[in-house]
């Protein structure tokens, strides 16, 4: 289970004392007994709907777990219980390094509990709320590792009910983990459904939930991925495809409305993607992906054939997906706020420009072969109607021309043209075009009002002086990189990280200005 984000694990002063609750129902950790068979209790670390999450030491192999103890008010109810127990025997039957492990299921002193690994780090809702959307390549990492997951669920005949953000966890190595099974619906050797619905009652979060789940009907794998696709949606737009002021009304909209389309949100993203999206969220079942490795075959074709790619998804009947939107500067602006829609202008980059954070990023800090990347083309550049038309036709050639000629054009579009700076920046520096490089960062870091954008340009002077090999200048710009520094996108991130680990390395007297001194932290480690 997460701490909240970027918070370690640590022992409560008093492991005993009670934590505030939000409910006169809830269990007090008083309540609970300090020590459930061999698991000793730290601290809670959260609740769900049914049950208290505690921090707990396995005693006997000295391991921090997370113990799912079920709340009070279900002890005396038959049915919770047996649900409570279903979801470790269906989640302890996975072996997969994509879910969450179960280590085993007990009951002390009246207590039920589930004893599960421990994950480090934050779920998928508090990522998006912290960063918004991410970048391509990290959406592509998150649906791929979750897609895995549900195929191993969907193999072993095991439906979840309950895909949400809330229930896909990110560690702080960017493993992609689903969590929970306490709603699962166990199905042996094509039996029929284990049901522990009561009746007239429906199970799950109406945010998330699959039409034929609304209604009450029989459930197969194809209803996780009907709720992955709303999570995905999510995870694109940052909002969910439905929104209501009731449950009831959230629930409606999933099985008589359309959401509306990726592509119109979202012109940037790769069609096919969206065309992925919108088929996981086909109301008819025969319409919907139906199995989870359909979905990965075409999230792997989305791998090879790039960010242009446009062909239509494969396995089962033909989407029905949205049409795009044709009018991209409106379109793109009016439906983004202003965080994400830097998202929406600077997520392509690592894609088009490195490949992969890591391995693009290897520029001066290595002795290998620089990363091959297009140079300046001499062609005129053809002009656009709007600043986000050009932007985009940039995105797509990636050359320092196309840029350029973004700024020059819509000096006026001050967002865009910043941007485009920004890119034309890392595209000089990748290409060993030091001084204008170091000219175009020179430039962001006087922007006026914008912290964020001067500590870009400070990032990108910084490492421009360490590839020089005046690491202390590199250091001196860096400590002005600190405050802003978690603002920063991904890519700049690793750029500072690297330009860190080298100055370190060169000043080892001074290792006082390294990790701990300018980020308060060590960097990640792969």
């Amino acid at each position: 289970m997460a701490d909240r984000p970027g918070e370690p694990a640590r022992p409560a002063k008093n492991p005993s004392a009670s934590a505030p609750v939000d409910s006169a129902h809830a269990q007090t950790e008083d309540e609970v007994p300090q020590l459930l068979g061999e698991f000793r209790l730290i601290r809670r670390l959260g609740r769900g709907g049914m049950a208290e999450v505690f921090l707990a030491e396995q005693v006997s192999l000295k391991r921090n777990v997370a113990v799912k103890v079920l709340r009070a008010e279900y002890l005396a109810d038959a049915v919770q219980i047996k649900r409570f127990e279903t979801e470790a025997k269906a989640a302890a039957g996975l072996n997969h390094a994509n879910i969450v492990g179960v280590y085993t299921i007990g009951s002390d002193s009246g207590v039920n509990y589930i004893a599960q690994e421990y994950v480090q780090g934050q779920n998928l809702k508090e990522f998006v709320q912290r960063k918004g959307p991410p970048e391509l390549n990290v959406v592509l990492h998150i649906m791929r590792q979750v897609a895995a997951a549900l195929q191993a669920a969907g193999e072993a005949g095991i439906v979840h009910r309950d895909i949400k953000p809330e229930n896909i966890m990110i560690t702080r190595k960017g493993d992609v983990k689903v969590a929970d099974f306490g709603l699962a619906q166990l199905t042996q050797g094509g039996a029929e459904p284990l049901n522990l619905t009561r009746e007239n009652t429906t199970v799950g979060t109406p945010l998330y939930m699959s039409p034929e789940q609304v209604n009450g009907q029989k459930l197969d794998s194809r209803s996780d991925i009907y709720s992955f696709g709303v999570t995905c949606y999510y995870l694109l737009a940052g909002r969910p495809p439905f929104r209501g002021e009731t449950a009831l009304s959230v629930a409606i909209q999933h099985v008589k409305n359309e959401p509306e389309a990726l592509s119109s949100l979202r012109p940037e993203l790769p069609p096919l993607l969206c065309k992925i999206v919108h088929k996981m969220l086909a109301k008819p079942l025969g319409e919907r992906y139906q199995s989870a490795q359909e979905v990965l075959k075409d999230l792997k074709r989305l791998k090879q054939e790039g960010s242009n790619a446009q062909s239509e998804p494969t396995g089962g009947s033909p989407a029905k997906t949205a049409a795009r939107g044709s009018n991209l500067g409106p379109v793109l602006w009016k439906s983004l706020d202003g965080s994400l829609r830097r998202h929406a202008l600077t997520f392509f980059l690592s894609v088009l420009l490195f490949g992969s954070v890591g391995a693009g990023l290897g520029w001066a800090f290595r002795t290998p072969d620089p990363l091959k990347l297009p140079v300046t083309r001499q062609a005129n550049v053809p002009p656009k109607d709007t600043a986000t038309e050009q932007f985009l036709y940039a995105m797509e050639v990636n050359t320092t021309a196309a840029w350029q000629a973004v700024i020059d054009r819509f000096p006026n579009e001050r967002l865009v043209a910043q941007r485009a700076r920004e890119k034309l920046a890392l595209l000089y520096f990748v290409q060993r075009r030091y001084d204008e490089a170091q000219a175009e960062f020179a430039t962001l870091s006087r922007v006026p009002a914008d912290p964020v954008a001067k500590a870009f340009g400070a990032a990108g002077e910084a490492a421009i002086f360490t590839v020089r090999k005046d690491y202390r200048r590199s250091q001196e710009l860096l400590t002005k990189v600190k405050p802003h520094f978690e603002r920063l996108d991904s890519r700049m991130q690793e750029v500072v990280r690297k330009t860190l680990t080298v100055n370190q390395a060169q000043l080892q007297n001074e290792a006082e200005k390294g990790w701990e001194k300018i980020l308060g932290k060590p960097p990640e480690t792969d």
